[in-house]
């Protein structure tokens, strides 16, 4: 389709810095092109846990670490070590739809938990009680989230760790958005008092360094199961790419100051598009805490939210992904992407507004 905006796939515009790029050329003409260890290059995950235990205050261990294809690789890795035939994960709504796949094919059984608009879809601790059974073995967070732009705050995370704690749940704490929080501060699930034997950290490369491309990610965990995952990613992938764990390794080492700025500037595309939607008629939505994401209710407009984002992609060429797809809680509501220039996403919003104005 010509012309067609796409606020649709969340995927960083931004390329991976050339000094990333090189860095990771130098090291493959030095010879970094066979296998790497399954649980990861020894210098990645030396720097990992010297980065993460200074983060989290925890003692994150080499041994309890492993580099994984991106983070959906940790999730595969971690739902497949843990899960028995029929097991019940509690995943509450809207969800990035990935979560569920990985659930089934690992044997499990998905529990969505809902949640709502008018709380900004912020899991509530009582919800996520009444949710669990005697088959309830895990728990995925996702915070910042996936499509709403919520960032659990530390009050809720205290009475969810609470929760888990009593009903002995793993958590699987999707945390691959966590250098984008624009308002407060991040804090993981993983930092409350008895956690980290409980939970599983997951995070990523791809949106934090714009290297969605070289599949890195990588997770930590409690010492009784990471040497399980590290089983199951060994048997699965045998190895993430070793150019990738290179430019990841340069990346981490690198200035910081690209990748604060590419999220200063994904903050300013949010704050754009949020404004912009604040002055359509039929339209609510809250400001994002982080992530690139916004999250609206368009339900005044038509609350059919696929038929929505169809006629707005064949009428105005803007993509949107329904809310639908991210679960029952997420009916009524569209996902829009902040991963083009702000010339575009006026553009893009100039076009919603007028079709959101075509019946008025």
């Amino acid at each position: 389709m010509d012309d067609c905006i796409s606020l649709g796939i969340g995927e960083p515009d931004f390329d991976t810095p050339p000094d990333v790029i090189n860095q990771a050329m130098q090291d493959v003409l030095q010879g970094y092109t066979h296998y790497a260890p399954a649980q990861g290059d020894p210098e990645l995950l030396r720097l990992l846990s010297r980065q993460l235990s200074r983060e989290t205050g925890l003692d994150i261990l080499e041994s309890n670490l492993v580099a994984t294809p991106g983070g959906m690789g940790a999730l595969s890795a971690a739902l497949q070590a843990v899960l028995e035939p029929g097991d019940e994960v509690l995943i509450p709504e809207p969800y990035f739809p990935a979560y569920k796949a990985h659930v089934i094919m690992a044997g499990g059984t998905v529990v969505p938990v809902p949640t709502t608009f008018d709380t900004g879809f912020t899991l509530r601790p009582q919800d996520l009680e009444q949710a669990v059974t005697a088959k309830t073995k895990a728990l995925i967070l996702n915070s910042p989230n996936n499509p709403t732009g919520n960032v659990l705050d530390a009050e809720t995370l205290d009475a969810l760790a609470e929760i888990v704690r009593d009903r002995q749940l793993i958590v699987l704490s999707d945390e691959v958005y966590d250098r984008m929080v624009f308002e407060g501060r991040f804090e993981s699930i993983v930092t409350r008092p008895g956690m980290a034997e409980q939970t599983v950290v997951i995070k990523s490369c791809s949106k934090t360094f714009a290297m969605t491309g070289w599949r890195v990610g990588y997770a930590f965990g409690p010492e009784w199961l990471m040497p399980q995952m590290i089983k199951v990613v060994n048997y699965a992938t045998t190895c993430v790419n070793s150019p990738g764990q290179r430019a990841a390794l340069a990346a981490l080492r690198m200035d910081q100051s690209p990748f604060i700025a590419m999220a200063e500037s994904f903050q300013r595309r949010v704050g754009l598009l949020w404004k912009r939607l604040q002055e359509m008629p039929g339209i609510l939505c809250h400001r994002p805490a982080g992530s690139f994401y916004l999250f609206p209710d368009i339900s005044k407009v038509n609350p059919d939210s696929k038929d929505f984002a169809l006629s707005l992609l064949e009428e105005e060429k803007v993509l949107v992904i329904p809310g639908a797809a991210f679960g029952q809680s997420g009916e009524g509501c569209v996902r829009i992407a902040g991963t083009v220039g702000e010339e575009k996403l006026e553009k893009a919003m100039d076009r919603l507004q007028r079709f959101v104005h075509k019946d008025q």
